[in-house]
């Protein structure tokens, strides 16, 4: 619990600076300014290994977003067919089915500025208020970096360590004839946890692998061939021969010693490797030929120091990059599409029903009708109606603790409270109840000075019951996603990547090269598409269930013959022995073409 509340101090501490600094430099309505760029600070805090340039393309949604929400502002129309636009536009392209609450900061912020409305002429104030405010978390943002204490290259090093590690006993394990523990797939399975950490940064790079990502991940995929390999000696152990026994123990004490943290320079890792390959061969030549590559491969990754600590990627390319997989992905079949639609019909809706009660009944600060349904909204229907029910006993709970406040807390002083116990709680994360609970804290501090503390109540109450009546009201009727859609779309989606991949490595064996970031970035997203369906897999009925493991399962071959083909074709050893290769592209496409789809699968 200390070490939970010292994590969010500087958090708050730059929050509450930011948000009275704004309020005193640019009035009240750009104020809330400070509490959207806490949020994005936290996240770029935690995000480390993203570029400075990258760093910037992102932070300039948030020029974007102000001047969006100031435009929306003007105008009752603007309000609800602009906010409509904006939200389903940010949804579309800051988020997608790996990460579907990526939107989430560009969307709040936008309706935290809608609580101030501001006129034509306090545009420009407004721009420069946002521009002072990015340059204030920038400089924090990189000040919490600079002092924090583990750094993006050390968080690497860790999953290749246990990589390695994992493999140094399963090594052991079969020169010992022992195949009880051996087990492929936890090497896969960290891979798999590696690409799902650093799928954030990948994202704000347009969905392109830095130089550090490839170089990472590269070695991980090596570290995969290798227990791929000891899965195949597996199945005959029992006629292994001492002399690959003891090739196999003595290739455990090479990874250990890194896995274990005794090798602590890579130059000392990629002697050891050196030396083994000098010293040690199998008499089998496939067997020697795999054994070989692979792990030339992964002596030549490690010898690049420069990609292990480059972060930059190609501006354009990320660009690129990420419209193409848009126009991929551009179908009702994909949920994260049809949520980007449905949030944008709920929350002009919302925007609409605030209007009507500002015209006929004079109700202010009815933004907080849309804040209430933006905050409820999740991709599946389900997910929707569990955040509602907290968010609706959070509320019950704030507006109890309100009262308190109210009779306990000075008003001199009160908007300086809310702000620090209030996010300092939402910042520790409790759950969405507990959450609610603190930030109706701050829409209570908002409306109270206007009116009476009963009225308050009342209306918080009334605007939190028309933004859930909003949701209700759609979410049952128009565009649900459903986990089976997703299911057939990721499905298709990992076909297609598989046909991509396999079309790449044919290029790359007549070229008799690989072209290393192309076939790792699509290798990336394979892994990434496995963990998808793996967590989908788990909410979804046995039968569709079953079918799903099976995909992945099949699908993890394919990723292993493909690596296979690539490693191979990064080695010294295919110039000696490049028949290795021969029948690879058949075996690839008979494994596409035997993929357990279904028409039942994707309908």
């Amino acid at each position: 619990m200390l070490d939970r509340i010292a994590n969010v101090v500087p958090y708050v501490a730059f929050l509450v600076a930011l948000f009275f600094v704004e309020l005193q430099l640019f009035g009240v309505e750009d104020a809330l300014l400070g509490v959207i760029f806490q949020s994005f600070a936290r996240t770029m805090v935690e995000s480390a290994g993203l570029s400075f340039i990258n760093y910037l393309k992102h932070a300039a949604l948030f020029l974007v977003m102000s001047l969006c929400s100031s435009l929306a502002g003007l105008h009752p129309v603007l309000l609800v067919a602009g906010s409509a636009v904006y939200m389903f536009c940010i949804t579309l392209m800051n988020s997608d089915d790996y990460l579907p609450r990526n939107f989430f900061m560009l969307g709040l912020g936008f309706l935290l500025l809608e609580i101030y409305p501001i006129s034509a002429h306090e545009i420009p104030m407004r721009m420069v208020a946002t521009l002072f405010a990015v340059a204030c978390t920038t400089a924090f943002i990189y000040a919490m970096r600079h002092f924090s204490a583990q750094s993006e290259i050390t968080q690497d090093r860790g999953f290749v360590m246990r990589a390695f590690d994992d493999i140094g006993f399963q090594l052991i394990d079969l020169s010992n004839l022992d195949v009880s523990k051996l087990d492929a797939h936890r090497v896969y399975d960290i891979t798999r946890e590696y690409c799902n950490k650093e799928y954030g940064n990948v994202f704000r790079q347009g969905g392109v692998l830095s130089g550090r990502q490839r170089y990472t991940f590269s070695l991980l995929i090596c570290a995969e061939q290798i227990a791929d390999m000891m899965h195949g000696a597996s199945r005959n152990v029992h006629s292994m021969e001492q002399a690959e026994r003891d090739y196999l123990l003595d290739l455990s004490e090479v990874f250990l010693g890194f896995g274990q943290g005794r090798i602590k320079q890579v130059r000392a890792m990629i002697s050891a490797l050196q030396e083994f390959l000098d010293t040690h061969r199998l008499e089998n030549i496939e067997h020697d030929t795999a054994w070989r590559a692979t792990l030339e491969a992964m002596m030549y990754t490690l010898s690049d120091s420069k990609a292990s600590r480059d972060n930059s990627t190609p501006f354009g390319l990320g660009i690129r990059y990420r419209l193409h997989f848009i126009k991929d992905n551009f179908s009702l079949k994909n949920s994260q599409l049809r949520f980007s639609i449905q949030l944008g019909v709920i929350v002009g809706t919302s925007f609409a029903v605030s209007e009507l009660m500002l015209l006929y009944m004079d109700t202010h600060f009815g933004a907080w009708i849309p804040i209430t349904s933006f905050l409820m909204m999740n991709t599946y229907r389900d997910e929707t109606m569990r955040m509602m029910g907290k968010q609706l006993l959070g509320m019950l709970v704030g507006m109890a603790v309100f009262v308190a406040v109210t009779h306990f807390i000075p008003e001199s002083v009160r908007i300086f409270c809310v702000l620090v116990m209030g996010y300092g709680v939402i910042l520790m994360n409790f759950g969405p109840a507990v959450s609610m609970a603190a930030g109706t804290q701050l829409a209570l501090a908002a409306l109270y000075p206007t009116m009476s503390l009963g009225d308050t109540l009342m209306m918080r109450l009334v605007f939190v019951l028309l933004g859930t009546l909003v949701v209700l009201s759609i979410i049952f009727v128009f565009l649900q996603s459903r986990r089976s859609m997703t299911i057939s779309h990721k499905m298709s989606e990992m076909e297609r990547v598989d046909e991509r991949l396999l079309a790449q490595i044919r290029i790359d064996i007549d070229h008799g090269q690989a072209d290393s970031d192309r076939s790792i970035q699509l290798l990336y997203y394979l892994h990434m598409n496995a963990s998808i369906l793996g967590s989908l897999a788990n909410k979804v009925d046995d039968t569709m269930a079953d079918e799903v493991k099976r995909l992945i399962e099949a699908n993890y071959q394919f990723a292993m013959d493909a690596a296979h083909a690539i490693v191979f074709l990064s080695s010294d050893i295919k110039k000696q022995r490049f028949a290795h290769l021969r029948g690879t592209t058949s075996k690839l496409r008979l494994k596409i073409d035997d993929l357990p789809l279904t028409k039942s699968d994707t309908d």
